[in-house]
């Protein structure tokens, strides 16, 4: 499968594709920025004035609803710039995928970025054993078998228990690559949008310390 081979290279240098993209280069520009000590947003006001009348914002993020990512402060971008869809562990779901597509169908998205992170908590919660369904939990366990799915590979990290940390960012890459799969597979609009090459797509990685987002695909 065109996926397997992906997430076993895992490929973690700016792709040809991306560094001639002008759209993830503003994030890229964005993203250094946000590496240094501190961040500003200029023209707050006629911003909130101008988006008052409607938005156009050329860049989809789906990321991870961890509070230590917060994709527009990541990215460095303002008000009116980045249309956000966020679940744990960066998940597709019915809902959120209904947001991606209405942000296709109204013309404004150009590329969409899914964005996971290290040391991600859903996707630790998939690597465990499951828990034992109870009326109460119905929803966290989809939320564990969506994620699980995800994992296609068997690397050597992921077999040795004491490489446990080195299966927690395979697992986390391999989950976010597969999340492109599974947005094609779900929805004809989106995966119509990108094999038209109306709507490119980056998958990415965040490092919590470093603050750096590597481009995996």
């Amino acid at each position: 499968m065109r996926f397997s081979a992906v997430a076993l290279s895992l490929v973690c240098s700016l792709s040809l594709f991306a560094q001639q993209n002008p759209d993830w280069k503003r994030l890229d520009d964005g993203n250094k920025a946000f590496q240094g000590k501190s961040i500003t947003f200029e023209d707050l006001v006629y911003s909130r004035d101008k988006l008052s009348n409607g938005q156009n914002p050329r860049v989809t993020v789906l990321s991870c609803s961890d509070s230590r990512v917060p994709p527009e402060l990541v990215f460095r971008q303002n008000l009116g710039q980045i249309f956000l869809v966020r679940s744990a562990g960066n998940v597709t779901d019915t809902l959120g995928i209904a947001s991606m597509e209405y942000a296709i169908i109204k013309g404004w998205t150009k590329i969409i970025v899914v964005l996971a992170h290290e040391k991600c908590g859903a996707v630790e919660e998939a690597m465990n054993t499951r828990p034992k369904p109870d009326p109460d939990n119905h929803n966290l366990l989809a939320l564990i078998d969506t994620i699980h799915a995800s994992f296609k590979a068997d690397p050597p990290e992921c077999r040795d228990p004491k490489r446990r940390a080195e299966c927690w960012v395979f697992r986390t890459k391999e989950n976010a690559l597969y999340t492109v799969t599974d947005l094609e597979k779900k929805s004809p609009i989106i995966s119509r949008a990108i094999q038209d090459r109306k709507v490119s797509v980056v998958v990415a990685y965040y490092e919590l310390k470093s603050g750096k987002v590597i481009v995996l695909k």
